[in-house]
C-alpha cells in the first residue's frame, strides 16, 4: 500500500475529498517528523510507539569491492506495534 492508496482509504472511510485526506496526510507526517527530529516520542495509543534512537558509528564493506569502510552515526526510527494493532494483524481468517 503506497501513499495515494492510503489517501483513497481515507478519502473512504471519512467520506471526505481526497485532496482533503492528502492535506491531513501531509500535515500528520510533517508533525510527526518534526516531533521525532526534536528527540520526542510519538505514541497513538493502540496503534503504536515510534521514538527516534542513535545508530552508532560501524564498519561495513561495500559489496562491489569488498572494501571495508565506516558506516557515519546517524538518527533513526523505531516502530513498536501496540496491543490492538497486533491482535488485528494476528485475528484468525
Amino acid at each position: 500500500m503506497n501513499k495515494a492508496d492510503v489517501v483513497k482509504s481515507l478519502s473512504i472511510h471519512t467520506s471526505l475529498p481526497e485532496v482533503t485526506c492528502r492535506k491531513v496526510l501531509d500535515a500528520l507526517m510533517v508533525t510527526m517528523e518534526e516531533g521525532l527530529s526534536n528527540g520526542n516520542n510519538i505514541v497513538l495509543q493502540g496503534f503504536g510507539t515510534f521514538r527516534p534512537w542513535a545508530q552508532s558509528s560501524r564498519e561495513g564493506r561495500n559489496p562491489r569491492t569488498g572494501e571495508n569502510c565506516l558506516i557515519a552515526p546517524r538518527t533513526s526510527v523505531r516502530f513498536r506495534a501496540g496491543k490492538d494493532l497486533l491482535k488485528v494483524m494476528n485475528e484468525e481468517k
